[in-house]
């Protein structure tokens, strides 16, 4: 499965967890808060000034294949 920039923080760390530090880097920190569970990946990164499309290449090269 690939990351999408729809979908839910939560959603994507249940992929991964290792993804944590990939959002870290990026400036978002919310994947603890409460609102991380009705958040997609793309209204994080927008609310945080973060690059989307760089967020979600970056989450997809760590998963694994």
């Amino acid at each position: 499965m690939k990351i999408t920039k729809d979908m839910l923080i939560t959603d994507a760390l249940a992929l991964d967890p290792g993804l944590v530090p990939v959002l870290q880097s990026h400036g978002l920190n919310c994947f603890g808060c409460p609102s991380s569970r009705g958040k997609s990946l793309e209204m994080a990164a927008e609310s945080h000034g973060a690059d989307i499309n760089k967020l979600v290449a970056d989450m997809n090269a760590v998963l694994p294949e």
